[in-house]
């Protein structure tokens, strides 16, 4: 049987921390031998870290909130395609059927870090929909007063402030 747990690191109802703990608790042959690899899609770009034995997986989906394939489609789309067809979702090109000692090599711990994208300045509107473009909250919905709008503004205003600061984490940098 394969199992595949998920959570989109941005959730904060089911957070991937206690996902990842519940993966751990199931014990599951060769998982806490596993390491963290990084899950890449067809579009290039680097949507998860997951970690696997056999067919049993973890995975931490990067900038997702509760509906992962919502938030990243495309790395829902192909976690799902890869599993179906029997292979490893780092990759997609391991096979995992049949008992397989298949283990990820990496890291112990998820070491991915957004910085300050999962900060939020400002309380928006509660219809406020999610822009995947730009990763930040569609906050003009009709129900936003002209304070809160005018206060959205600002705090965006100082959010680019901050993104700009020599200070802030940046990928692939040592903090």
């Amino acid at each position: 049987m394969t199992v595949v747990m998920y959570a989109g690191d941005a959730d904060y109802n089911c957070n991937w921390l206690g996902g990842q703990a519940v993966a751990e608790k199931i014990n599951s042959t060769g998982f806490t031998d596993a390491g963290y690899v990084n899950m890449t899609t067809s579009d290039g770009i680097v949507h998860a870290q997951v970690k696997q034995a056999g067919a049993f997986t973890f995975a931490r989906i990067f900038e997702s909130g509760h509906e992962v394939p919502y938030y990243q489609p495309l790395a829902a789309l192909e976690m799902f395609e890869r599993v179906l067809a029997g292979k490893d979702v780092a990759t997609g090109k391991v096979s995992v059927k049949g008992g397989s000692k298949y283990l990820t090599v990496g890291s112990k711990s998820s070491t991915y870090r957004e910085g300050n994208s999962t900060i939020q300045f400002v309380e928006v509107p509660q219809d406020a929909t999610y822009n995947t473009t730009t990763n930040e909250p569609n906050p003009f919905n009709g129900t936003a007063s002209a304070k809160e709008k005018r206060s959205m503004k600002l705090n965006k205003a100082s959010m680019r402030s901050i993104m700009r600061s020599p200070k802030l984490f940046k990928p692939g940098k040592k903090n």
